[in-house]
Order: C-alpha cells, then sequence, then structure tokens
C-alpha cells in the first residue's frame, strides 16, 4: 500500500462499486457509501467466470451438468457427476476454490483428471484439488502469498491461537546493495500454529516475491516447522536470506522449547515433549467462541483509514488500544468533524460495541 500510494496510486479497499456512469470524456463510479470517484479510463480485472464458454460446449445436450457461477459439477476426481465417463479440469471446474484458479493448478489438475480416466482409483485415485496454491501479483515489487491468510488464521485459531512475524527488507544487506540502482521495498510475513511451530502461511513483497514463495509451498506440503526452515542454511546475502531471518526469529522466541531445539538431539526431543505438553494447556485455556473468532477476524479484515490522524490500521489492533478507542469516540459526536471522517469512526465503533462473549 505504502509503495503505491508513494507513486500516486490511491487505494480504496473495503467498498463495493454500484454504479458505474459516463460524464463527458470521464468515468464516474459510486460506491456503496455514495462516495463517487472519477476516473480517465476503466479496467475490469475482477477475474474470469466459466458459464460464457462453456455456453458454447453445449453440454446440456451430453448431459453434463454445469452452472454459469462454478463452471462444471464434478467430484474430488475431476469426474462429471451426471456422466461418469467425462473428466474436467482447470479454470472451468466446481470444486476449484475461485482464488486458486490458476495456470500452475490447470496444469496439475489436467495430469490428474487422465490418470484418474485410465487407471482405476482404488489403485492410483487421488485428490486432484491441490490444498496450497501460490497466488503471485507480478508487480513491481512482486506480491505473492500461499495458505492461510491472517485473516483466516483469526478465523480459524482465535487471535491468540497462532503466531505471525513480519519483517522489511529494508536495512538488510541485499536491500542495501540493490538501492543502489533504485528503491528497493518490500516484506515478509510468515504465520505458524502456537505452540506446534506448525508453517500455516506466509505473504511476501519482494522483487522476487514469485521465487521466495515456493519454498513456503514446500513447507506447506510436507507439514515442517518454523524451525526445518531455521536449521536450513539460506545463500547470503539473498532475498530469500530474509524468510530464513524471520523463521529463525520465530523458532528462537518459543522461550526455552526453542532453545532447546537448537542444541544436540536430546535436547531436541525434551524440546517436542515441552511443546506438546504445553500445547495441550494453552489449548484448554484458549477456547473461545466461534462468534468471538469471526468477530476478531472481521476486525483483522477491516481496516481503519483516519486521515486526520495519519492512520491505516487493521480494527483489531486499533481496538487494543483503550486511549484511541475513547479519542474515537470523543471525534464521533464532535460538530466539526466532517460526515464522511464520521462515517468512518462509526462503522469502527460499531463494529468494536458488536463484541460478543469471548468463552463457549
Amino acid at each position: 500500500r505504502k509503495i503505491l500510494m508513494e507513486e500516486g496510486i490511491n487505494l480504496v479497499t473495503g467498498k463495493r462499486v454500484v454504479n458505474a456512469s459516463r460524464m463527458g470524456q470521464i468515468a464516474v463510479l459510486e460506491l456503496d457509501d455514495k462516495t463517487q470517484l472519477p476516473v480517465d479510463i476503466l479496467i475490469c480485472a475482477t477475474g474470469r467466470s466459466p458459464g460464457s464458454n462453456l455456453q458454447e460446449l453445449q453440454l446440456d445436450k451430453a448431459g453434463v451438468q454445469w452452472t454459469a457461477q462454478d463452471g462444471v459439477v464434478v467430484n474430488k476426481y475431476l469426474q462429471s457427476v451426471s456422466r461418469r465417463n467425462i473428466y474436467a479440469a482447470g479454470d472451468c471446474v466446481s470444486t476449484v476454490p475461485k482464488l486458486d484458479r490458476r495456470a500452475s493448478h490447470a496444469a496439475w489438475m489436467g495430469y490428474h483428471a487422465v490418470q484418474s480416466a485410465i487407471f482405476p482409483k482404488v489403485l492410483l485415485g487421488s485428490d486432484a484439488i491441490h490444498p496450497y496454491v501460490p497466488r503471485v501479483t507480478f508487480l513491481d515489487p512482486e506480491i505473492a502469498s500461499i495458505g492461510k491468510t491472517r485473516v483466516e488464521c483469526v478465523h480459524e485459531f482465535g487471535s491468540d491461537g497462532f503466531r505471525y512475524l513480519k519483517v522489511h527488507e529494508n536495512g538488510t544487506d541485499r536491500a542495501d546493495i540493490d538501492s543502489m540502482e533504485g528503491r528497493v521495498e518490500g516484506f515478509v510475513e510468515l504465520r505458524i500454529s502456537k505452540p506446534e511451530g506448525r508453517i500455516l502461511g506466509a505473504t511476501v513483497c519482494s522483487p522476487v516475491a514469485s521465487e521466495i514463495i515456493n519454498e513456503i509451498g514446500v513447507a506447506l506440503v510436507n507439514k515442517l516447522t518454523v524451525r526445518d526452515i531455521a536449521r536450513s542454511i539460506h545463500a547470503y546475502p539473498s532475498y530469500g536470506y530474509l524468510m530464513h531471518r524471520v523463521a529463525l526469529a520465530l523458532a528462537l522466541s518459543d522461550d526455552t522449547w526453542g532453545m532447546l531445539d537448537a542444541m544436540g538431539p536430546i535436547a531436541r526431543i525434551m524440546g517436542k515433549m515441552g511443546r506438546k505438553l504445553t500445547g495441550k494447556y494453552q489449548r484448554r485455556r484458549r477456547k473461545t467462541s466461534a462468534r468471538y473468532r469471526e468477530w476478531e477476524a472481521m476486525g483483522e479484515d477491516r481496516e481503519l483509514q483516519w486521515e486526520r490522524k495519519m492512520i491505516s490500521v487493521p480494527y483489531l489492533e486499533a481496538s487494543q488500544d483503550t486511549d484511541f478507542c475513547n479519542i474515537v469516540r470523543l471525534h464521533v459526536n464532535d460538530t466539526t468533524v466532517g460526515v464522511k471522517e464520521k462515517r468512518v469512526l462509526k462503522n469502527f465503533l460499531s463494529w468494536l460495541d458488536s463484541k460478543p462473549p469471548r468463552s463457549l
């Protein structure tokens, strides 16, 4: 966000376009909060729907069940549920999550569709939908992610049920070297389970983010922990070395058990046993209701953008500062506060006041 805004790109998040019209040579977008955005050119990058392409195939005549929104209705083997001798792969199948519709995933599914069609499922049948598909936006710098997002982690485990660490590239040796030729900005964020340290997901912003994220893909498929990455030697100075630094910091932040893992095999076994015992105790203590976790996830997903205070922070983080919340309550009743600013503050307070009971 910071990089794009410094380049003069205005970002509007958490809003829905409800209408688009033309006024002379410009287009005007109307958002769901009644805000209007004048633009010179409107570019729609909202993804693809399989409906129009499948319509041309006249699948109904072949008895293949499909919908315009989800595509061909298949089972986990990519087999049509209505015509067992027909298989489908790629963006046109119903079982692929919309965020995972990628070219590499389509190639993976094509292989498994052929395998399932030729060989008996009892012997070689495999789940053709890969659980971990990298998501990359090829900008400069690149933005890549894989696994569970921070919002998804909060929704599943609660804000205190996992750990994450975000480290910026500024100040690293590789970034300093490359900054002589141009600006280098980015970060690495790693999310792990608590206290096991199993990797849940990662987000990378870097000139080579699409390369770095592949390491986390291997870790997720093989159920590796943050300690496995920390014990692996990474090339220095490289952009990937920052991932090693993040993993090492998370591994050693596990107090006594993390230090034992850095020692010999016997100490490592002691650390593993201690972590299991600690995990059972912590899970009993931090049982939270599904409604509370959903409320926390909503707060992590929404962002309070208060221009007067030059603040841009997730609701959940802002809610942890009692003094700040009191300041917001004072400003929302201030007559000098504009309508747009007051709406932003009221939305935050509406979420804050809807806090459900924490316990089950």
